[in-house]
């Protein structure tokens, strides 16, 4: 449910004058850990990190890397880190993550969405008539599928050694 940005306001007040996160929670109908995540996302980043958000906000993957890596460095929690950055989600940060360790940096980088016939970005025009957004595409595509082609070279790599070791070892 999404809740407007002067209802969050007078909850943030009600707890502020003094009242506990539980008594505040029960006179507006909330979870307590929702007052304390309005209340602490209000100290962090103030009126604007409790707006709601009107559209859907993209992150690029350098940020998404930025994140992953100071929370490991930091050793924050993933509602820390959120706190940290002005996420509104910390679950989104544990997706970042676990797209990262299983992908690498292509795991970070975001998903084109729309016609299921769409294999790829690419266009038949010659470069010199592509737009920079249609270049910016081609070369984000061609680099995710470099670096899926890389991961896959090497995993083959690695059953072809573990195949050859099992192998020998038998003799």
């Amino acid at each position: 449910m999404h809740y407007d940005l002067d209802f969050k306001i007078k909850v943030i007040a009600y707890y502020k004058q003094g009242h506990s996160g539980g008594a505040t929670g029960e006179k507006f109908g909330l979870d307590d850990k929702m007052v304390f995540k309005w209340v602490q996302q209000y100290q962090s980043g103030g009126i604007d990190a409790i707006k709601p958000k009107t559209s859907k906000t993209t992150y690029s993957a350098g940020f998404k890397y930025k994140v992953i890596t100071s929370m490991l460095a930091g050793g924050l929690s993933q509602s820390q880190t959120a706190l940290k950055f002005h996420i509104s989600s910390p679950a989104l940060i544990s997706h970042w993550y676990k797209a990262y360790r299983l992908y690498g940096m292509s795991g970070l980088t975001p998903k084109y969405k729309g016609s299921s016939t769409m294999t790829s970005p690419i266009t038949d025009k010659p470069d010199n008539e592509k737009t920079p957004t249609e270049l910016k595409r081609e070369l984000q595509y061609l680099r995710a599928e470099n670096a899926y082609l890389k991961k896959l070279d090497a995993r083959l790599r690695e059953r072809e050694q573990a195949t050859t070791k099992q192998g020998s070892s038998k003799d």
